[in-house]
């Protein structure tokens, strides 16, 4: 089974917090930022990198808040660990930036984009937690 990591953004908002996705290079569906493992770097780590390279998003992770979904990518089983990540800079220029669109949104829209149940169960418990 394939592994991948990805990270749930979200960027802290006066009155409540806002999610950023990014569209899948082929379908084009509103996915988190998500990718392999990068040799000689941690999932945490690995994940937040293809944060930047996807959305152009630099910010922290929470490690503790961490979310194992099983998945197809392809017609293959995936299995994908999300982390929890705190947007503190949305750059104007990233790497992939002509590949993808990003977009900012509440919970509630986001919940509606993402095809799979179990990633918008993982970004209300994501939200849900980092309440004020």
């Amino acid at each position: 089974m394939k592994k991948r990591y990805g990270v749930i953004c979200y960027l802290p908002g006066k009155k409540q917090d806002e999610v950023i996705l990014v569209t899948s290079r082929r379908s084009k569906n509103w996915i988190f930022p998500k990718g392999r493992k990068i040799p000689g770097m941690s999932g945490p780590a690995s994940a937040r990198r293809e944060a930047y390279e996807e959305a152009g998003l630099l910010g922290r992770i929470d490690k503790r808040m961490k979310f194992r979904i099983a998945t197809k990518q392809a017609g293959e089983k995936v299995e994908l660990l999300l982390y929890a990540m705190r947007v503190d800079k949305l750059l104007k220029r990233w790497p992939e930036a002509r590949q993808r669109s990003r977009l900012v949104i509440s919970r509630s829209k986001a919940e509606k984009l993402l095809d799979c149940p179990d990633t918008s169960l993982a970004l209300k418990k994501v939200l849900g937690r980092n309440k004020r």
